[in-house]
């Protein structure tokens, strides 16, 4: 069954990438839309808190950096706020070619399949990782570590809904953000090969820093004891995770929860 799938783009209104992006996402047969990027975060939406970004990031955000996490979390907060189920997007930067060849439209079947809300199509690192299971000639994976990067992911409402209920204020950039799975349940599982790629062009992303001030010795002390203790839970919730593996592996390895995923999924190999 093919779940209720939809395509957002972010990109700057009036963007010369928009021809470009339009062009792409047109020989794909999915709903989609541009988003215009946010500037500021929108009312009743977690904002920019600059003491705790100079204390538990090292500097405060650049202005567009705030607008980047503005515009991710608006778009999560919309789809948290659906009133479907299955409602799934795929939330992609204006930046990022779509493999024409690949289905996406049965991207929310294989989440469903394996029990996974959120899915990387793309991450700027390659990070350490566990291999889960092959499915066909793509490989199923689970970043351990900060892959970085939100180019192109998708996800469902429940996984959106859980990631905007844990952040409370827009302390580090968003990818840093989404990738504290151990926080906010937002398992990095990702396709690889990516059916998704950047293309190299100017980052529209400034990330100097724009706040006079220096992080004091108190500071520093606060984030020595936070990224402790980050460590500590990012490697007790890779543990549990591993057991996650293998049932995933076991429900793709499963003919009759499989039965009904097309061909580029079906495959799966122990």
């Amino acid at each position: 069954m093919c779940r209720n799938l939809s395509i957002v783009v972010i990109s700057l209104a009036g963007s010369l990438r928009r021809e470009r992006a339009s062009a792409d996402l047109n020989s794909v047969d999915i709903p989609w839309t541009f988003f215009d990027a946010l500037r500021v975060p929108a009312e009743g939406l977690p904002q920019y808190d600059e003491a705790e970004a100079i204390r538990f990031w090292g500097r405060g955000l650049s202005k567009a950096e705030i607008g980047c996490a503005a515009s991710h979390m608006s778009i999560m907060a919309k789809l948290a706020a659906s009133g479907a189920d299955d409602s799934w997007t795929l939330v992609v930067e204006d930046d990022v070619v779509l493999d024409a060849g690949f289905d996406f439209r049965s991207l929310p079947d294989l989440c469903e399949a394996a029990e996974i809300g959120y899915l990387r199509l793309y991450a700027r690192s390659m990070a350490r990782c566990q291999h889960v299971t092959w499915l066909d000639q793509r490989e199923l994976i689970r970043f351990e570590r900060a892959p970085m990067g939100t180019q192109a992911y998708l996800i469902s409402r429940r996984a959106a809904r859980g990631f905007i209920d844990s952040v409370t204020t827009i302390s580090r950039p968003v990818d840093w953000e989404m990738d504290r799975f151990w926080a906010n349940g937002l398992y990095n599982y990702a396709l690889f090969p990516f059916p998704c790629l950047e293309l190299t062009l100017p980052s529209s992303i400034a990330k100097a820093a724009e706040s006079a001030r220096a992080p004091t010795m108190i500071d520093r002390a606060a984030w020595f004891a936070w990224k402790s203790k980050e460590y500590a839970l990012r490697l007790s919730e890779n543990v549990r995770l591993r057991h996650s593996d293998r049932r995933i592996r076991a429900r793709l390895a499963d003919n009759t929860v499989t039965a009904q995923l097309p061909r580029q999924f079906a495959r799966a190999k122990m």
